[in-house]
């Protein structure tokens, strides 16, 4: 969002909506510049695995109801 602040911020007058847009759209073109490549992308799967193993670690199950017999 940085970028697309600077780029924005000289922008004296938003006409309208589609002016807008055009100049987030400008922004957010300089910003892609910036962006860096996932170089492990092969091993995504094996990340969201391990955070799913912490997630489900770290969760709090419930506790089914007892009723206990009289």
């Amino acid at each position: 969002m940085g970028t697309i602040r600077r780029v924005t911020r000289n922008v004296k007058r938003w006409r309208d909506a589609g002016q807008a847009v055009r100049w987030v759209a400008a922004g957010m073109i300089e910003a892609n510049k910036g962006f860096r490549r996932l170089k492990a992308h092969k091993q995504l799967p094996v990340l969201r695995a391990a955070l799913q193993a912490r997630h489900n670690r770290m969760t709090i199950n419930p506790v089914a109801h007892v009723t206990r017999a009289a």
